[in-house]
């Protein structure tokens, strides 16, 4: 399919705030993107986004991708103005320490600062054991009382890093995961013309704290084959021996074969490397021994559906710097895309 992706739809997306719960900016986003496009568009009791292309076969094929985020949560303000947190989705507070946030409260969005005791009044003890989010609070430069009127409990803030490219087709940017998946999902409705399937694209919540979102897409939907699109680590950096990259920054789509979630059906993996194979689709294998996505709470649904994560590599994962590949982009699109339009010749397992 010659179809250019219009990356300045992910600038836009990366720049959305959206934590696990609280997608609604995401979603009223892509409403409007893919309003002209969509057969059909509802919004479920849950909050995911679904978006029906009609297809020609009768079989219906559920894409999912996740629109939440990993963030921070507020649960205190103290007598000084500071703000104190707890953790939304995975995140290594060692990469909170220093950086911007931007904190979203019913009177607006405030600037946020991470602060933690400076280097130059710790003890030996302090620089001996790790950091832990107790020890981290968001300075938001106002007045005490101020502070206290302006944020409470329940408010969130997402961290706050500009979109940026760089390198040999390189993206830098906060939540590409899983902004990314959304993009090329976002961008699939916008291809696709008379796909195989009914296609049943997906933009789920809160898949960051436990895969929530798809799991009630998926029971709905009842579909006879699905794919997940979302990040992986890609390993491949100094002190991480190759064997153990998982993928590789630039080598194409990552097709899990197996990851602490899933196992792919092994039709539907041979399926998904023979189209790669066909039409000249970079790819690679995706075997993790940790981690999952969405795929697993959806091929556990009702009896059971054949699903297969296709992963984006991305570096720095869960940080405001994560780093991935356009050339890896655009292979994963293509590969869902061949996949929706032409079907996967489906068959049942002996």
């Amino acid at each position: 399919m010659d179809y250019k992706l219009d990356f300045s739809i992910l600038k836009t997306l990366t720049g959305l705030a959206g934590v696990s719960g609280r997608e609604h900016d995401v979603r009223a986003y892509l409403k409007t993107l893919l309003a002209p496009y969509a057969d059909e568009m509802h919004t479920d009791a849950l909050g995911n986004l679904i978006v029906r292309k009609k297809g020609t076969s009768g079989k219906k094929m559920m894409l999912c991708a996740h629109m939440d985020e990993v963030g921070l949560m507020i649960h205190y303000v103290d007598d000084r103005g500071f703000a104190r947190f707890t953790l939304v989705g995975g995140i290594d507070p060692r990469t909170l320490v220093a950086q911007r946030v931007r904190v979203q409260t019913r009177n607006g969005e405030l600037l946020g600062v991470i602060g933690v005791k400076p280097a130059h009044i710790t003890t030996e003890a302090d620089r001996g054991r790790a950091l832990g989010v107790k020890e981290l609070f968001i300075d938001l430069g106002l007045p005490a009382e101020e502070a206290k009127k302006r944020v409470e409990a329940g408010d969130w803030a997402v961290l706050d890093r500009e979109y940026a490219e760089f390198g040999d087709e390189r993206i830098s940017a906060k939540a590409l995961d899983n902004r990314v998946g959304v993009f090329v999902l976002a961008e699939l409705v916008r291809a696709l013309k008379q796909p195989f399937y009914d296609v049943y694209a997906v933009f789920t919540v809160q898949e960051e704290v436990g895969l929530r979102g798809a799991q009630t897409a998926a029971y709905g939907i009842d579909a006879d084959v699905a794919l997940c699109l979302d990040t992986t680590g890609a390993a491949d950096i100094p002190s991480v021996a190759p064997q153990d990259y998982i993928t590789v920054l630039g080598a194409g789509a990552g097709i899990t074969a197996i990851d602490a979630r899933t196992i792919t059906p092994l039709w539907l993996f041979e399926a998904l490397k023979q189209i790669c194979d066909q039409y000249n689709v970079l790819r690679q294998v995706r075997v993790a021994p940790r981690g999952g996505n969405d795929a697993g709470a959806v091929h556990l649904s009702k009896t059971g559906v054949p699903t297969c994560g296709l992963s984006i590599p991305t570096r720095n994962i869960h940080s405001n710097v994560e780093v991935i590949s356009k050339r890896d982009t655009e292979n994963v699109f293509r590969l869902a895309c061949l996949a929706a339009q032409q079907g996967l010749g489906e068959c049942a397992q002996d």
